[in-house]
């Protein structure tokens, strides 16, 4: 009888096989069982257990005895430790950043947190074609409390780290310390920030979250505008293409919760993996 499931559509080999035995035990929250593997990838027990023992002959999983289940291994580890040390964010980055300025006709931005200063620091973008444009400088600390850049990531820091970025920034003025955290929450709500000439006078920004593999805030993807021919009518697709650019991104990266990410989880300390939900 012919295998189903993984081994039913146009890659039918043992190594693409394989390598989706390896990611669902990559992706599982809790350490699965045989059985469960092999209801999660439609295939036979017999099928299943064969390729976690050869992904298991190569360190690539690991079997608890005590409890039946399967673990990545060692050298998945190692392999991934390798990989993540050497190809730097920017570089995973380049390909969605050329892709949203192609999609979006504007230039494309990638700001990442920098957690010891609490700040955003651009440090790679995608230039658009048009002449009238802004480019905005590389590696230079700018606030998290203006501008959709820096309200895309602010938004999911912990809350005593909130305080302190509002508190250093905003120190002397309660009503707007009271809008920014308005602001926050609609991020949360939204999963991504759109402020109009907050950071730079006459910009329209458009940015969405990026969180990494520990399902911690680490950057923001998005759009900068300026606002003498922004067209409203590319509002809603600005908006699209910085959430869908944060997304795959962010599994890039690791992430292996729900995006954008569900505003109550804010309240967590902890990560919390939360699977996405089905179309």
């Amino acid at each position: 009888m012919a295998e189903v499931g993984v081994g039913s559509g146009p890659d039918t080999g043992t190594i693409s096989r394989a390598v989706s035995v390896l990611r669902a035990v990559a992706d599982a929250r809790q350490p699965p069982t045989l059985k469960v593997l092999a209801e999660t990838l439609h295939l036979p027990l017999s099928t299943t257990h064969r390729l976690l023992d050869l992904l298991g002959r190569q360190g690539m999983v690991e079997r608890d005895e005590a409890t039946r289940t399967y673990r990545p291994g060692f050298e998945f580890f190692r392999l991934s430790s390798m990989v993540v040390h050497r190809v730097p964010l920017q570089d995973v980055a380049r390909p969605f950043l050329l892709k949203a300025a192609e999609q979006g006709g504007e230039s494309a931005y990638l700001g990442m947190l920098d957690p010891r200063l609490l700040k955003i620091v651009f440090i790679t973008h995608a230039a658009s074609e048009q002449l009238l444009d802004y480019r905005l400088p590389m590696n230079v600390p700018y606030s998290l409390s203006r501008g959709s850049s820096g309200l895309a990531v602010l938004a999911w820091l912990e809350p005593q780290q909130i305080d302190r970025v509002i508190e250093d920034e905003q120190p002397h003025g309660a009503e707007e310390r009271s809008r920014i955290r308005a602001s926050l929450q609609r991020v949360r709500e939204l999963g991504c920030a759109h402020t109009r000439g907050q950071r730079i006078p006459g910009a329209v920004g458009f940015f969405a979250s990026v969180f990494d593999a520990r399902e911690r805030i680490c950057a923001s993807f998005g759009f900068t505008v300026p606002e003498a021919r922004y067209d409203k009518g590319k509002h809603d697709r600005l908006i699209e293409l910085a959430m869908h650019y944060a997304r795959e991104l962010s599994r890039a990266i690791g992430y292996p919760g729900a995006w954008p990410r569900p505003a109550e989880l804010h309240s967590n300390h902890s990560p919390v993996y939360v699977r996405e939900r089905s179309a």
